[in-house]
């Protein structure tokens, strides 16, 4: 059983038993679908080291895939793209690949400007419910829009917000009032 808090080592390996890729991961990581690699069965997922520090994972990561090597630079066996250690940072996309990512997006239409269906909507305020982003994640999206304009009401719009955020004191006052 792995404990969920503490990090771990896995490699998923082929019908011979070698390993094609190596990752670090938390709680059901190594069981959840990759962008670059399929999940194999249960029976091809080893975890090869656990109940690790996030640092630790890390640094055995590294080490198991310098161990096995990585086939893109043609030094061993596994599917990895990167040295480990950085997760999918330490990633970068040759000059070629990111002309085929380019051409692959001419001419296909984006989600841009378009607006959800209520079904969709609700759909993703499910998924959402109860995540909460990381401490910290509202500083810095303040921070982000410090010193940008932002967008310039109409005296209308203005006046519904002031009366919306009214309402909403009053609402709260009431309630207030009536817990006393």
């Amino acid at each position: 059983m792995i404990n969920k808090s503490m990090y771990y080592v896995y490699a998923y390996l082929r019908e011979d038993g070698t390993p094609y890729y190596v990752g670090k991961g938390q709680a059901d990581r190594a069981w959840q679908k990759h962008r670059n690699h399929k999940v194999p069965a249960d029976d091809k997922i080893v975890i090869l080291e656990s109940d690790l520090t996030e640092v630790d994972a890390f640094r055995l990561e590294k080490e198991y895939i310098a161990k096995y090597g990585r086939k893109d630079l043609g030094t061993g066996i596994l599917r990895n793209m990167t040295d480990g250690g950085d997760g999918i940072m330490g990633h970068k996309h040759s000059e070629e690949t990111k002309k085929k990512i380019a051409l692959a997006r001419v001419g296909k239409p984006t989600n841009l400007g378009k607006k959800m269906s209520e079904e969709q909507k609700e759909k993703l305020r499910q998924a959402n419910l109860g995540k909460k982003a990381p401490d910290g994640t509202g500083a810095k999206i303040s921070a982000a829009k410090k010193g940008k304009p932002g967008k310039p009401r109409s005296p209308e719009t203005r006046a519904k917000m002031i009366a919306a955020q009214l309402a909403r004191w009053a609402e709260i006052k009431r309630n207030q009032e009536q817990s006393q």
